[in-house]
């Protein structure tokens, strides 16, 4: 068939993209200017000379597909897939700005992958049985493991100064669990009710989940499968937040020209959108005479 005669697609939702569009009119435009300065963070020469380095480009790209996923699922209007995504999209945003900001915490990162191969593996083994695996890989996930274990082994009770000789391999790569963790990497860390607690309620199996698309239509209770318009601007916000923060890290990381001033831009535009009055005092002149 000529491409040029192919049918319109029926991949996407014309009604809710539409609606989105009459939302929010300057949002192409926006988009644009962001993508622009989205490749000009990651489509370039890399800069790397360290591991961290590597981390913070190759995991700053993987939050830009993470907001172009979701950006997909709100603009179709499905609000509570798009807040499914945004949780884990806020927990790579968190992890890529504290690592920037503690590099000497990476090689813990990295090496727990050998923790999570072998906790695998057992699964794995539950399943299928041992024989799912050859011994050589089984000897090898074995071997890499050792290597690291003492470094995540801690007391089996959690409490810090108690004397028990009882230990177990810790859950995660951070002597922090995410929510402190969250609150070390400044503002964007005070979103974790919006992008981490409220996700979580679609993200896992809670009766919330259920109880938010139940409607009663003529006496009778029923599933809605309407769109989700506002969860769907909710979560487009927040991962617009957590965009700018991950291309704020690349340009810390790597000073790369031009980028600043792309990325205070974006800022504005997402003020443009999502705050149009915190644009208006943005862009207000300064009175000379008013106390710094």
């Amino acid at each position: 068939m000529d491409e040029n005669n192919a049918p319109a697609s029926l991949y996407a939702f014309a009604d809710a993209s539409t609606d989105f569009g009459r939302r929010h009119p300057q949002w192409s435009a926006v988009l644009t200017r962001l993508w622009q300065t989205i490749n000009m963070a990651f489509t370039r020469r890399q800069m790397m000379s360290g591991p961290i380095d590597k981390f913070v480009y190759f995991y700053g790209n993987l939050v830009a597909e993470d907001f172009m996923e979701l950006f997909l699922m709100a603009v179709n209007g499905y609000g509570f897939g798009a807040m499914k995504l945004l949780r884990s999209m806020y927990e790579h945003t968190i992890v890529l700005k504290y690592l920037h900001e503690h590099p000497e915490e990476f090689d813990n990162f990295f090496d727990f992958d050998r923790v999570q191969q072998r906790k695998l593996m057992y699964q794995v083994f539950d399943i299928f049985g041992r024989d799912a695996l050859s011994p050589e890989a089984i000897a090898a996930t074995e071997s890499r493991f050792e290597e690291v274990k003492e470094r995540f082994t801690i007391k089996s009770c959690g409490v810090k100064n108690c004397t028990c000789t009882h230990t177990r391999v810790n859950h995660t790569w951070s002597k922090l669990d995410f929510v402190a963790m969250a609150k070390q990497t400044g503002e964007i860390g005070k979103m974790l009710v919006n992008a981490y607690h409220v996700p979580l309620r679609h993200a896992h199996p809670t009766v919330r989940t259920m109880m938010e698309r139940l409607e009663m239509h003529d006496g009778h209770l029923g599933f809605s499968r309407e769109f989700q318009p506002k969860e769907a601007d909710d979560a487009l916000m927040t991962a617009h937040n957590c965009i700018l923060v991950a291309l704020q890290v690349q340009d810390e990381q790597f000073n790369i020209p031009g980028l600043k001033s792309a990325i205070e831009n974006c800022v504005r535009d997402w003020a443009l959108i999502w705050s149009p009055e915190s644009l208006t005092e943005l862009e207000a002149p300064i009175d000379p005479r008013s106390p710094t």
